[in-house]
């Protein structure tokens, strides 16, 4: 069986397998969609094929051979459809995104994304829940480190509806890509009506040891968000794949959840509340 690694926080996808083929062999590629579109804001979607893993040394610079350019991408919303543009955007890793101005998201509403790109053929759906309700963030300094500190946050959910959520943090401005917060998605079913929860730092590909709380210089953006079933599956999916790989004595043989319908990945609508934090000037209030 062929087993399939993705990090979506930085779209490189990694393919492995153990019977298909020895280390030294190929797998074949598999079409990547990262791709979210949120209340109010306009869809981004990031396409790439997987990467496969070998013995042999490989550049990080062959990275760009594998970003997709001249797909063909279709938005619809059951009322309208418009094909997205692609451009170059050093703000998001990778640093290609298919993107328009003509079609906003729109709480309540379904959004069917297609992709077309040579033999790829990939559909996906998701749909924009309800605005959530107000989140308050706390900071407090770590008890055994000065110079880190911890980010809480503490929001109400309505008990009468179903409900699911996930933080998203972005740490500085020179990046718009937002970082999905490690444990960040919630069910509602072992919340209560108001609940105080921790916000950690979403991994970085920087290859250095994480540590999930913030420094005094960090300044933050941070998206709490209402989600749908199938985006909590796929975030919590990656929180689970995230915790198993960094522990020893567990792994897992899965591949995360996708909603990708010819691929592997993920299309997501968001309806967001965002804050901006300056962590030393928060500090105790």
């Amino acid at each position: 069986m062929r087993k399939y690694v993705i990090c979506f926080i930085t779209a490189i996808v990694l393919a492995a397998c153990d019977d298909d083929f020895g280390l030294n062999g190929q797998a074949s590629s598999q079409l990547i969609v990262e791709g979210w579109i949120e209340d109010g804001g306009f869809p981004i979607v990031m396409l790439t094929r997987s990467f496969p893993v070998s013995t042999e040394y490989q550049s990080t610079d062959a990275l760009e051979d594998y970003m997709l350019r001249w797909a063909k991408v279709t938005l619809s919303n059951g009322t309208d459809s418009v094909v997205l543009t692609g451009k170059y955007d050093e703000g998001y890793f990778p640093p290609f995104v298919y993107t328009t101005s003509y079609m906003k998201g729109e709480a309540g509403r379904q959004y069917m994304l297609t992709v077309d790109y040579r033999d790829y053929h990939a559909t996906a759906t998701t749909t924009i829940p309800s605005v959530p309700r107000d989140c308050v963030f706390k900071v407090e300094r770590c008890s055994d480190n000065d110079t880190l500190c911890r980010l809480k946050a503490t929001f109400s959910d309505n008990l009468s509806e179903k409900n699911y959520y996930q933080f998203f943090v972005r740490v500085g401005v020179a990046t718009k890509q937002y970082q999905a917060s490690y444990l960040g998605a919630y069910d509602d079913t072992v919340l209560g009506e108001v609940t105080e929860v921790p916000v950690y730092r979403g991994h970085q590909m920087d290859f250095k040891e994480y540590i999930p709380f913030f420094t005094l210089d960090d300044t933050l953006s941070v998206k709490f968000a209402n989600i749908d079933e199938t985006s909590f599956r796929i975030w919590d999916s990656y929180a689970k794949m995230l915790s198993l790989s960094s522990n020893m004595f567990l792994s897992t043989s899965t591949n995360m959840y996708s909603n990708i319908n010819g691929g592997l990945g993920y299309w997501c609508g968001y309806a967001t509340i965002t804050d901006h934090i300056v962590i030393r000037d928060s500090v105790g209030r």
